[in-house]
């Protein structure tokens, strides 16, 4: 991370992060409408880092997450 890029997230987490859990696990079709949206949610933000989608792999946690460069191109310096 750039130095801007690691300031902007130390002053917008800087005091933490606040998860409130219900007292209740969802269950049924509530259960997986939730799951199906923490699953877009997490994606979302990993194509923002990532300036790419996230395989199937690295969203499981089988593979690491790499930023990729992309196709090379101009000229080589001398």
């Amino acid at each position: 991370m750039g130095d801007r890029q690691k300031s902007n997230f130390e002053n917008r987490f800087k005091q933490g992060f606040n998860v409130i859990y219900p007292e209740k696990p969802l269950e049924g079709v509530a259960r997986k409408i939730q799951n199906q949206k923490i699953l877009e949610t997490v994606k979302a933000v990993l194509k923002g880092i990532l300036k790419r989608e996230p395989t199937p792999d690295e969203l499981s946690g089988r593979k690491p997450l790499t930023l990729e460069k992309g196709p090379q191109t101009g000229r080589a310096r001398n």
